[in-house]
Parts: structure tokens; sequence; C-alpha cells
């Protein structure tokens, strides 16, 4: 343990942190084709990747761009150095058929100091135009953040983004005190779309003419239309625009992160002339406002043009903030829907009850853009599974889900084009990589073979070894806990080294087999890592996530404990060096743990804005209804009135399985990392825990800083990680 002693020096923390930060991660893949000497099918020329790292030197994201030349051999050469994109470019789309490109570039005026934003319209020689978007409309603003907003282009340069529209003031109203014209209405409160999403109230679509510079906008009172995209026109001369609708009314709760939002498939039959006037979309699924629908996407054939058919996710809305989904496809002739892939299967328990099957019901964010073969008969996505994420084909007609063979424990579905598809993979040992198949060649889609773009020898991280584990729940009947089991290479057949134990946050999430900075990190510093998914975590099926509500901080509680246990008897870990290390609800967990059983005696806790009270959050989070579903039991979809005002015995009851009812018992040193901007789990909640423990008498410090929930600036992470680091040192070396 003497090598890896000396890495606490802060010199090399931050060495080590910039080491890690550096290495790339592969965003976009775009890939070009020539037809084959025979004329049957694709074959790829050039892939553009995009990439971006964590500069600690300039404290921001830098993202490149590198170009790869594919030989006749499917050799991929580098083709120059790496050119880094503008940090202007805050959204980018490409045309269907890969002739046009459009982004848009924002930046700030150096006079007034107000934002401005520009449309750049290109072809594959030159910049054809560029558009200043407040000559389009002077009251609109292109919304930028990747989690809400995308812009779409189609052939005819037609393109769609998610915008908001600034109401204009009174004429004449001005804000200063004493005015004549004062407005009374300055400082009325606006409610956005919650964390991350602050700046965002409501939200329209617009559809932009590039070749004419004309705009309509289309808008509906009480939604936020976001997901923009095109379908087949039953009328010549008319341009057919869905999207999804978010409903606003009576009050918004928090979108990132919850896919239980009550939303609506909705439709516009446009004039291809764009009127004046904004157009109202019609509702055409999902009237009665009890689903949550999301990742719409829709076929197109280069010669016929888009489907008049949509495929999209679909799940109920309320209860668990994450959970399977269906997959939809909706007839816009027709108006019927029809379920491809319902998420009712319970996935299967496989040797003796030891594992799972990889098959159930689908568990991912969204599908890539592009995500259909060119016959437009499967549709390609990955999905999270127990520990891993896997790539899986739909077959469409046959309504069935096939399992694709894959080198790693993470599988991401980036873009499917003529029949080649791209994925970016990782391992916990290997940095991310880009992979590339063929459809067309394969007889069989379960078995595609993977062309790695990059050496995948230059990707693993030697020092790492990990193996996944599970064992039976302790709480339920049928049910396994999963998790993964990492150490230094050099350590692995040891009891050397202290162990940190990590639960992720959610609940409803999951630690997949992928690469994690903070692992590879821990494990260079001489720590082992148990990642727990516990029962109500994602990738197995809607019971098992069901199964937690109503019962946090006692059977999740459980599941961490047990798998202490388990990896102390089966992985080599010593049982007096056991590091706790959560954020969120994750950081419910070790700090409930670290109060329920003060026997283990941790060396230490790491707390990253946790939830303490559920009781006293209900009040002041974003997403109040997470309160009552995960503590209360309550599941069902219910009006916001009924969120609050809750009994005297569910605000106890709230209070009861928080970690702030076992404070009394709490003697391990703890370290609170807080975002001063979380909207989520407001970092009143770590503050409290903290003054607690101090005046206990306690060892505790708390960091707070101007960060959101995820605590991802990299200034953040960076000093997180050093008083993480020295905080761990302390205790590991130090401890009397």
């Amino acid at each position: 343990m003497e090598k890896y002693r000396g890495r606490f020096q802060v010199d090399k923390l931050k060495a080590l942190f910039t080491k890690f930060s550096s290495k790339p991660t592969p965003t976009r893949a775009y890939l070009l084709t020539d037809k084959s000497a025979d004329g049957k099918q694709f074959v790829p020329k050039l892939i553009k990747t995009n990439w971006q790292y964590r500069d600690t030197v300039q404290i921001k994201t830098v993202a490149f761009q590198k170009t790869y030349l594919c030989t006749s051999d499917f050799k991929f050469l580098d083709i120059g150095l790496p050119e880094e994109l503008s940090s202007d470019i805050t959204l980018q789309a490409f045309s269907q058929d890969g002739d046009k490109q459009v982004v848009l570039k924002s930046k700030t005026d150096p006079k007034s100091g107000k934002p401005e934003q520009f449309i750049v319209v290109y072809d594959k020689k030159k910049a054809l135009k560029t558009i200043d978007v407040k000559s389009l409309n002077d009251q609109l603003t292109i919304i930028e953040s990747a989690t809400y907003s995308n812009f779409v282009l189609d052939n005819d340069l037609q393109l769609l983004a998610v915008v908001e529209v600034e109401k204009a003031k009174s004429k004449g109203k001005k804000d200063s005190p004493g005015s004549k014209d004062y407005d009374l209405d300055s400082h009325e409160y606006k409610q956005s779309w919650g964390e991350k999403l602050s700046t965002i109230f409501h939200s329209s679509i617009a559809l932009i003419d590039l070749k004419t510079e004309k705009l309509t906008l289309i808008e509906k009172t009480g939604l936020s239309l976001i997901e923009p995209f095109f379908f087949k026109s039953a009328e010549k001369a008319h341009i057919s625009v869905g999207c999804i609708g978010l409903q606003e009314l009576p009050y918004k709760l928090g979108l990132i992160y919850c896919n239980n939002r009550t939303s609506f498939l909705l439709g516009s039959s446009i004039s291809s002339d764009l009127p004046d006037g904004p157009i109202e979309p019609e509702v055409l699924y999902g009237s009665s406002g009890n689903l949550f629908l999301s990742s719409p996407r829709v076929y197109f054939d280069p010669v016929n043009g888009y489907d008049c058919k949509a495929i999209f996710l679909e799940r109920d809305a309320g209860g668990a903030h994450n959970k399977s989904a269906r997959l939809q496809q909706f007839c816009f002739e027709s108006r019927k829907i029809q379920t491809i892939l319902d998420n009712k299967q319970k996935r299967e328990l496989i040797n003796n009850k030891t594992e799972y099957s990889d098959y159930g019901p689908l568990f991912l964010d969204k599908m890539a853009t592009n995500c259909f073969t060119m016959d437009g008969k499967y549709v390609l996505l990955d999905s999270e599974t127990p520990v891993f994420t896997k790539p899986y084909a739909v077959d469409l007609k046959e309504k069935q889900l096939k399992l694709i063979k894959f080198p790693e424990g993470f599988c991401q579905i980036l873009e499917v084009k003529n029949d080649w598809v791209i994925a970016l993979g990782s391992s916990i040992n290997s940095t991310p990589n880009l992979y590339l198949s063929n459809i067309a060649n394969s007889t069989d889609l379960t078995n595609l073979t993977w062309l790695p773009i990059e050496d995948p020898a230059s990707k693993k991280l030697p020092n790492i070894t990990y193996e996944t584990f599970a064992f039976p729940a302790r709480d339920y009947q049928d049910k396994l806990v999963t998790g993964i089991f990492i150490s230094p290479t050099d350590l692995r057949d040891s009891r050397e080294g202290s162990c940190v134990v990590t639960g992720h946050g959610g609940p409803h999430a999951q630690l997949s087999a992928g690469y994690y900075q903070s692992v590879a990190l821990y494990a260079e510093l001489g720590l082992k890592v148990c990642l727990i998914n516990y029962v109500g975590s994602t990738g197995v099926d809607e019971d098992y996530v069901n199964a937690l509500l109503g019962k946090v901080g006692t059977n999740d509680v459980d599941d961490i404990y047990d798998s202490i246990q388990y990896v102390i008897a089966n992985k080599n870990v010593d049982k007096e060096k056991l590091i706790l290390s959560g954020g969120s609800h994750g950081g419910f967990l070790v700090t409930s743990i670290s109060g329920q059983h003060p026997e283990l005696d941790f060396l230490a806790c790491i707390a990253r804005n946790p939830v303490i009270d559920v009781a006293s959050m209900s009040a002041i989070s974003d997403i109040p209804d997470w309160t009552v579903c995960e503590a209360d039991g309550d599941c069902n979809l219910k009006p916001l009135a009924q969120m609050y005002g809750r009994t005297p015995e569910e605000m106890a009851n709230m209070y009861q399985v928080s970690p702030i009812a076992h404070v009394q018992k709490v003697k391990v040193p703890t370290l609170l990392l807080l975002g001063k901007e979380d909207l989520r789990v407001p970092y009143s909640q770590g503050l409290l825990y903290h003054r607690i423990l101090k005046a206990r008498g306690v060892e505790t410090r708390c960091l707070i800083y101007d960060d959101v929930h995820s605590l991802a600036k990299i200034d953040v992470e960076y000093d997180c990680f050093l008083n993480m680091a020295k905080f761990m040192e302390k205790f590991i070396y130090y401890r009397s």
C-alpha cells in the first residue's frame, strides 16, 4: 500500500485528475458512404466524429472533431490532426441526404452585453448563409439546452427548432420605482422546468424556411412543446410537423431525470409558404392525460421521403421517476396506435435463479436520431439490463426484441446510416471508443462483427479488474441484488486497500459496467469499489422498480448492508476498511446506513447533495411528488393539490424513513458536498445534517459550491475530488 500512499499528495492528486479528465469521450459520429462497385450496398468512406474532454487549465469542456478514412480492408486511418470545434456552436443538424448542415452559434454582443444567436447553413462546399435569429422574430430565443432542445433539418432546408418567445412589455412600462408607468407585473414569479432547466418556462416549435428566411410558430397554450419531427404530409404543398407537448398546468414539476410527466403527441399540417400567424397543433394521442411520451422517430426513405408512422417511447405518468418503456407506433393517416414492445414482461431468472436473462422491458432515455435500418424493418437501440447496457434490434413487423452481441460492458447506439451502425462502447477498465458494424452483410443481426475505430489496447486501464455479482434480496422473493466489484489489479487477491461502497441515486437508476472516471481515480489511489444496484434499480423489469416504492430507508438500506457483507465474505474486502460514498439518493443511502448500522464502524462517509429529511424536502424540492411516491408509496398520478397538505401520519413517516431519524447514532466522520443552486435536493438538507453532526461532536466538513445537483462543473468536480481524497486519506492512514 505504500506505493499508493504517496498519490494522496495534493500535487499528485491534481495531476491524476487532470490526466483522467483529458481522456476524450466521443459524443457524435456521422458516416459518409459510397455505393459499392456492384451498386448493391453502401461502403463507409469517411467517419466524422465529435469528441470532448474536460480541460482543467481552461476550466471548460473542449470539443473537437476527428475524421477517419475507412480503407478497403476496414482499417481506420486518422486524417490530419484533431480540429477544435468552436465553443460558440450549441446545436447542430444534418439533412437526411447528408448534403447540408446547420449549426446554431451563440455569442454575447461586446457593446450591449446581450446574447446573440445566429443560424449558419452549409452545403458540402461552403457556408451558404448566416441568419440572425432576431431578424426572424425579435422576441424569439432558440433554446440551447442539450437535454431539452434539438434541431431537425430536412432536405429542402426546412428547419425545426425548440424556442421560447418572450412576452413583450407593454409600451412605456418601466421597472424603476417612482416611474409614472411602473410595471406591476415585473416581479411576478415564473415557474420553470426545474433543476438544470431553470431558465426555461414555456417552449414552442419554430418551423423556419432557411431559403426564404420565413418563420412560422407552432404554439399550444398550457403545453411546452419539445422534440419536433417531420412526417409524411397527406396534402401537397404542405409540411407535416409533429412534436411532444409537456403539460404545464396547474404547476410544472421538475423534468430532468424524470420520465413520468404528463405529455401528449401533437401534429400540424402547415402550408409550405409558411403562414404568418401562429399554428395551434392538434393533440393526436395521449388525451387520457396519464402518459409520458418521448423520443419520437420517423423512418425516412431516400425515394419516398418521410413515413406516415412514428415510433416513440411511452411510460405511465406518475409513480416512479424512472421506469421501463413501451415502444409504440402511431399512424398519422389512420390515427391508430400499435404497441411494438410492451413493458409488462417480467425478466426471467436463469441458472438456478443466480442471474437474470438478457430479455426484459426497455430501459433507455432516448433512441438515436437515426435508428432505422435502410428497409425500415428494424430499429436499433440500446437498453439497460442488470449491470450492463446492451444493443438490441427491434423487428417492427414481428414485434420482437433481439439481443446484439457487443464487446464492451456499456453500449450506446449513436447512428444508423445506410445499414451501417456506429456505437459508443466502454467498460469499467476501458475508456470510451467507437465501433462500426454492417447490418446488410450480416445474416444474423444478433451476431454482428464490431470494428473498433481506435485501437482497443490504447483504451485499456490495466490497473483495474472487475467482476459482477448477484445474490438473493432478503426483503423480496425471487429478486436479486446485483453489483460490480472493482479492484486495483495488484490488490485483487489481497485484503489490502480500503473499499468504497456506492449506491446510485434516483433511486430508480442503474450502475452499469461502463467507464466511470471516479472509479478509475479510486483505483489509482489503491481503493477497491463496490457498486450496488439494489432492488428498485432500473434494468430488470417494472415490478423490480416498483418494489421499492414506499420502502426507501429500509429495504434499500438492507440491500446496501447485505452487499457489504457479501463483498467482505467473497471479494477480499477488509471489514475495518470501509468507506461510504454516494450522491442524491445515493447520499440518502450512505447517511442512512451510517446511522442505522454504526456497528460497521466505517472509516468515512462522503455524501453529495444527499436527501436528509424527506418530510422537509417535500416542500422545497422541484419534484414534491418524489417524496410522496418514494416514502409513502402513493404512486398514482395525482393532482398537485393532493401532494401538499399531507396528513401528520404521512409526514411523520417521511421523517422516520429519512437519515435524520438516525442521526443521533452516527459516529462516522462525514464530508458533505453541496450545490448552492440545487433545485432537486436544496442544499439546506445537507447543511442541516452537517450542523447536527457538528453539534454532537462528530467530525464533519461541509463544502458548498455555486453549482446544481450534479456538481459537474469542472472546477467543482476538481475541488470535490481533491477534498474527498484528502478526507479519505486522513482515516485510511492516520486513523487512531
